[in-house]
């Protein structure tokens, strides 16, 4: 016998964008319940409690940007007035270590160089410079992040710095990240450059049901009888949900996969953005340390021609405390295809690379091993192998330049599409997530108005 449930709207994933939207939806008085495939909310953002007195963040550790910024605002306001966590303001990137020549250097030293200074403003003038000068008719002609530092002149040694400043950063090699994406999200970025490290969770007081995947939506303007519905959510176990609206938050990965399954298809603006746009991998190593062997003001390093090109402290403010007592947690994180050759190595060895690598920055004469001699324990978070999200974030792609906003427009009048991947202005960070859910909640309010229903 199959059991239906009706409600308002049904939320499909329980990750920033999917909260986000189903706390504005229930504002509205709406009855709006989440459908979570996992067993947590959070989606991407989760912590490891096993191999420190900390939870360690294995997805998003970092709020960048201090302006206008929606999970900023969920920090310092709280969800009922309460400010949710204490903020510490972190410049990016603090130091870089430049492997070919062995050298650790404050990053504003470095800034001084010639050549790394023309790196920095290649990258910005991207914000300025009009599509049109690298227009491509096809997507395999659009020029890539690559190909634009080459033109500028940039040398060997300071193009492997950008591939691990920024390529890394968005999720991908630099031969595969896309010039005009980029240039649009340089153009539209309106968050500022600092890091702030906080994470809390959205999910406090919503109806959210974990382990409830849904394997299929069925949508029906027309509606499906007395009900009102016009959306049917279907599990493999035989559970329904039926609602007068959904709002699809699943990772673009998962979409790409053809989950959910629906019925009709998506249009074609929305199906043929879910096949241009791409998704990176990532994966994260971390260390744990019995005693200190870097600077002191050092919190973390992107790293050139090494095996891991950043790798910070954390919790960074606690740890660059000279009284924090042991152990000691270093990240490693690697992103793009890089990320996925690397998590093809057995965990043991990845930890013993990065090991490696950390000797090389921080070793001396007296003391050349410190971190290999230090090192009681270890974790890796290959995110290419999660399940219900296989992938990191999307990142800037070729040819897919203007078709992140056609995901956000409605499909058959009641499914509305939420994400990180969604977001218009090419940020795949959290607060990007929460404003696609902010967005995507309001169409939907908007299509369950009366007015609006008449004329589906």
């Amino acid at each position: 016998m199959v059991v239906v449930e009706i409600v308002d709207v049904a939320v499909v994933g329980a990750g920033a964008a999917g909260l986000t939207a189903a706390r504005s939806l229930s504002a509205h008085g709406l009855r709006v319940v989440v459908l979570e495939a996992g067993s947590k909310v959070g989606g991407r953002v989760l912590a490891d409690k096993s191999l420190a007195p900390w939870p360690l963040e294995l997805g998003p550790e970092f709020l960048h940007g201090e302006h206008h910024n929606a999970l900023l605002r969920l920090v310092a306001d709280g969800i009922e007035g309460k400010p949710e966590a204490s903020l510490v303001e972190l410049e990016w990137p603090n130091y870089y270590f430049f492997g070919k020549e062995g050298v650790l250097m404050l990053a504003e030293e470095a800034d001084e160089q010639p050549d790394v200074a023309l790196m920095h403003e290649s990258f910005e003038k991207l914000g300025e410079i009009s599509p049109a000068t690298f227009s491509a008719p096809e997507a395999e002609e659009e020029p890539t992040l690559l190909q634009y530092f080459a033109s500028c002149g940039l040398s060997s040694r300071v193009l492997d710095l950008a591939d691990a400043i920024f390529a890394n950063d968005y999720g991908a090699d630099m031969s595969d990240v896309g010039l005009h994406e980029v240039m649009h999200e340089q153009r539209h970025w309106t968050y500022g450059e600092k890091y702030l490290d906080a994470m809390e969770s959205l999910g406090r007081g919503l109806d959210v049901r974990t382990a409830w995947r849904v394997q299929r939506i069925d949508a029906s303007p027309t509606g499906w009888g007395a009900d009102g519905a016009a959306v049917e959510l279907s599990a493999a176990d035989g559970r329904v949900v039926r609602a007068r609206a959904c709002v699809v938050t699943v990772p673009l990965s998962v979409l790409q996969r053809g989950e959910p399954e629906f019925r009709p298809p998506l249009p074609p603006p929305q199906a043929g953005a879910i096949r241009k746009l791409k998704m990176g991998s990532a994966l994260k190593v971390i260390v744990r340390l019995r005693r200190r062997f870097w600077p002191a003001d050092f919190y973390d390093a992107v790293c050139s021609d090494s095996f891991l090109p950043e790798v910070w402290l954390s919790p960074a403010a606690e740890l660059m405390r000279p009284d924090a007592a042991p152990p000691y947690t270093i990240v490693g994180f690697v992103a793009g295809a890089r990320a996925e050759r690397v998590g093809r190595l057995p965990h043991a060895d990845i930890a013993r690379r990065m090991l490696a690598q950390l000797d090389g920055m921080f070793g001396s004469s007296d003391d050349p091993h410190p971190a290999s001699s230090s090192c009681d324990g270890f974790l890796v978070k290959d995110w290419a192998a999660h399940p219900h999200v296989h992938g990191a974030y999307s990142h800037p792609t070729r040819g897919a330049h203007g078709a992140r906003p056609a995901l956000g427009e409605a499909a058959h009048g009641c499914v509305f599409l939420a994400g990180e991947a969604c977001h218009a202005g090419v940020n795949p960070c959290i607060h990007g997530a929460m404003e696609t859910g902010e967005q995507a909640a309001a169409r939907c309010w908007s299509s369950l108005q009366p007015q609006s229903r008449s004329r589906l």
